[in-house]
C-alpha cells in the first residue's frame, strides 16, 4: 500500500529542509561515506531516525538534523525517501573485482603476504619439516599471539623473529594464530637421540601444564606433542640461559641436565598432536549467506524492518560494519555478526553489496477473507 500523498508531501518538505544537503532530495549520495536513501526500507529508516533523534545512535550532523522532529515528520520523511527509485550502482573506480565474486574470498587473505615469510621456515601449513624448526600447528591462538609478542618485546631473544613480530599488529597476529590452529597437525620426523620411555617419566611434572601426552588443554600453554626434538632442546636451553624470560619455566628446567632434556624431547616428539578446538573463519560467500537471512538476496531486503544493502555506498557500508563491531552502533545481533570480521572481510562484504542492483520493494494490502456462514 502506497503512503498517502499528503504524507509524501510532508516528507519531501522535511527532506528539503533537513536532509537534502547531505542526501540530496532524490536520496542519492553526495560523497563517499554518506548513504543513499532512495528506496530504503521505510520502517527501518523511521526507526533509525528515531534513534538519532533520541541520541541512541550518535552522529553530530544527524542528531542535529532530526533532533526536533516529531513522529509525523520522521515517518513522513522515511516514507518519502522510501518511495523513491533506488540508484543503480556506479562502476568501482578502484578496479577491484571483489564485488563480482564473493566466493573468491579467502578468510586469511589479509595475512597471506605476511605469512610468506613464515612459510620459508615453518611450511605452508605450519607443519615445519626442517630440523630445528618448530611446528606451529596444534597451538592455541592465545599462545601463538603471546609468544609472538614475547619475540617483539624481547622476552624471547631471537633477532629475526623479533623483527618479523614487530612488523605485525595484534589483528594480524590473531588471524595468523587462527590459521595455524585450524590446520591439521602432523607429528615431527625429528625425534632426536633420546630415550622416549625415560623421557616419559621425566616429563610427568610437566603434565600439569602441558598434558600427560604433551597436548595442553589450557589455551595459555603450548602443546608439545609431535614437536621437533631439536627445537625442543633449543627452547629448553634458552629458558635455562635466560634468553627466554619465564619464571615458571626457568624453575622447571634449571635442575634438568642435557640427557634428561634430550629424553623428554624424544618422548614429546613421538606423541600425536591434537588439533585445537578452533573454528575455521567463514569465507566472504558464507558471510553473505548469513547476511541474506535478514537483508535478502543480494541485499534487497523484503522485510521493511531491515535495510536494503544493495547498491549502497561502499565506504558507508564498511564504516557501519566497523561501528557495529566496535559497539559504536548498538545492536546485539549486528555486534555478534560484525565482531569476528577481519578488515579484509569487511572490505569484501562492502564491495559485494555496493555492486548489487538495488530493487524497490512493493507492499501489498491483501483483502480480508469473506466470512463464511453456516
Amino acid at each position: 500500500m502506497n503512503p498517502p500523498r499528503e504524507m509524501l508531501d510532508l516528507g519531501k518538505s522535511v527532506a528539503t529542509n533537513n536532509c537534502a544537503g547531505c542526501h540530496r532530495i532524490d536520496g542519492g549520495e553526495t560523497a563517499p561515506g554518506i548513504p543513499s536513501l532512495a528506496g530504503q526500507r521505510t520502517v527501518y529508516m523511521y526507526r533509525v531516525l528515531q534513534s538519532y533523534r533520541d541520541r541512541e545512535r550518535h552522529h553530530d550532523a544527524m542528531n542535529h538534523a532530526v533532533g526536533f522532529l516529531n513522529e509525523d515528520a520522521l515517518l513522513a520523511v522515511a516514507a518519502f525517501y522510501g518511495s523513491l527509485t533506488p540508484f543503480r550502482p556506479q562502476a568501482d573506480s578502484t578496479g577491484d573485482d571483489q564485488s563480482a565474486d564473493p566466493g573468491a574470498g579467502d578468510p586469511f587473505v589479509s595475512i597471506r603476504n605476511d605469512m610468506k615469510k613464515c612459510n620459508r621456515c615453518h611450511g605452508n601449513d605450519g607443519n615445519a619439516s626442517a630440523s630445528g624448526m618448530p611446528k606451529l600447528t596444534a597451538q592455541s591462538t592465545e599462545y601463538f599471539v603471546a609468544s609472538m609478542k614475547a619475540y617483539a618485546d624481547g622476552g624471547r631473544d631471537h633477532r629475526l623473529m623479533g623483527r618479523l613480530a614487530n612488523d605485525l599488529d595484534e589483528a594480524k597476529l590473531t588471524r595468523m594464530g587462527v590459521f595455524y590452529a585450524v590446520q591439521e597437525p602432523a607429528r615431527t620426523q625429528i625425534t632426536g637421540d633420546g630415550n622416549a620411555e625415560l623421557g616419559r617419566a621425566a616429563a610427568e611434572p610437566c603434565a600439569i601444564c602441558h598434558g600427560t601426552d604433551g597436548n595442553a588443554d589450557n589455551a595459555e600453554m603450548p602443546t608439545l606433542a609431535g614437536q621437533d626434538a631439536r627445537y625442543f632442546l633449543k627452547a629448553m636451553k634458552a629458558y635455562k640461559e635466560g634468553k627466554r624470560k619465564h619464571e615458571d619455566m626457568f624453575a622447571a628446567v634449571d635442575s634438568l641436565d642435557e640427557k634428561t632434556i634430550t629424553d623428554m624431547a624424544a618422548f614429546y616428539a613421538v606423541q600425536t598432536p591434537i588439533r585445537r578446538n578452533v573454528k575455521t573463519p567463514l569465507t566472504t560467500a558464507e558471510w553473505i549467506d548469513r547476511c541474506a537471512r535478514c537483508h535478502g538476496i543480494d541485499g534487497n531486503s523484503s522485510d521493511p524492518r531491515f535495510p536494503m544493502l544493495a547498491g549502497q555506498d561502499r565506504t558507508y557500508l564498511a564504516a557501519a560494519l566497523n561501528a557495529y563491531a566496535s559497539g559504536g552502533r548498538a545492536s546485539s545481533t549486528m555486534h555478534a555478526m560484525a565482531g569476528p570480521l577481519s578488515d579484509a572481510d569487511i572490505e569484501r562484504i562492502a564491495a559485494y553489496y555496493s555492486g548489487r542492483e538495488p530493487k524497490s520493494v512493493i507492499y501489498m494490502q491483501l483483502p480480508c477473507e469473506e466470512p463464511t456462514t453456516n
